[in-house]
């Protein structure tokens, strides 16, 4: 855990059909409360979302031929 999230995210990959495909283990404990699953939920949605940007800047850095929408990488040009 680091700042400015604090909180431990379990990746995984394989989802999809056991090669493709990405996941995010949650496992908070069985005592949570409906405001922890709020913070959780919202600091999960920012660290994606903190972690996308950032490798979207670095493509479209690499190649300059990527085409963006809101702020996030949607395809690269062909």
């Amino acid at each position: 855990m680091q700042d400015p999230y604090n909180v431990s995210l379990y990746p995984g990959t394989g989802s999809a059909d056991g090669q493709r495909g990405d996941h995010i283990i949650l496992a908070p404990a069985y005592t949570v409360t409906e405001d922890d699953i709020r913070l959780i939920v919202s600091v999960t949605a920012r660290v994606v979302k903190h972690y996308f940007r950032k490798y979207d800047d670095l493509l479209l850095k690499q190649n300059g031929e990527g085409i963006v929408d809101n702020g996030f990488l949607v395809r690269l040009k062909n």
